[in-house]
């Protein structure tokens, strides 16, 4: 499987090699960098698709796993003659229900932007031939190698009339707008992804469903993006957000054709 989806990525890599050359800054050699960036990563992600599921699915279910661990452990409580009458017990019991019902309506409300810091977090934490890092909440892309040497790039600065290219930030000096990096997407149920760019680079999507009482990881898929794999809506007005949009029709998954097994 690794074969198919290191090949697949290489002739999109191809395909995006003129995008690359022109990038700004140009001097830098965007292809080969990208390259190298996804020779480290791609195989990497295949053989660690499976682990990186289960690791979400555990941290996702583990409010409704702790639940229903206490609500069993309540209930042999209950049974015991000692505790049903204790005004004591039957108050923190109550307590914990009520502070259980209040809890699901908190974490009912956690989606993509949660579960994207979780994939991230095992990335992170399991990239041992390389050192990942992360880059700020609303840069591009999430993750870089922290030991490429990014010190060619100049100063990110603000402004209407500044040429969009790849740029440091920060005190930290933190790659933004590289597409040497890695970005990660998550969508619930349905492939559809929405950006504030077209941003060139390789891509990991997580589909997952959200069941009332249940967290699942579908798929996982990987694809390199260039300008005219994008959709984009041009703004009504000033005022409006440039939207990039794209599907899965460029993105192979790390499980094959018949996708995850869950």
């Amino acid at each position: 499987m690794t074969d198919n989806v290191i090949a697949h990525v290489r002739h999109q890599l191809k395909q995006a090699a003129n995008e690359l050359r022109t990038y700004p800054p140009e001097e830098i050699d965007w292809p080969t960098r990208a390259s190298s960036a996804c020779e480290r990563l791609v195989p990497w992600l295949v053989e660690s698709a499976a682990g990186l599921c289960k690791y979400v699915e555990h941290v996702m279910n583990s409010p409704t796993e702790v639940r229903i661990a206490i609500d069993d452990l309540l209930s042999l409580v209950d049974q015991n003659p000692d505790f049903a009458s204790d005004e004591k017990y039957k108050a923190l019991a109550k307590l914990i229900r009520s502070a259980l019902d209040y809890e699901t309506l908190l974490i009912s409300q956690a989606g993509g932007t949660v579960v994207s810091k979780l994939i991230e977090k095992f990335l992170i934490e399991n990239s041992s031939e390389w050192e990942l890092e992360s880059n700020g909440a609303s840069d591009y892309p999430d993750l870089f190698f922290r030991g490429d040497d990014y010190s060619q790039l100049p100063a990110f600065t603000r402004g209407k009339g500044n040429s969009y290219g790849a740029a440091t930030k920060g005190k930290a000096k933190r790659p933004v707008r590289i597409p040497d990096g890695l970005e990660i997407k998550t969508c619930n149920q349905t492939f559809a992804v929405d950006c504030h760019h077209a941003h060139a680079g390789l891509y990991l999507v997580l589909i997952y469903v959200k069941a009332p009482d249940r967290f699942v990881v579908t798929d996982i898929f990987v694809g390199f993006m260039r300008h005219e794999l994008y959709r984009i809506t041009n703004p009504d007005s000033p005022t409006t957000t440039l939207k990039a949009s794209f599907n899965g029709s460029a993105f192979v998954s790390v499980f094959g054709d018949s996708g995850r097994s869950v």
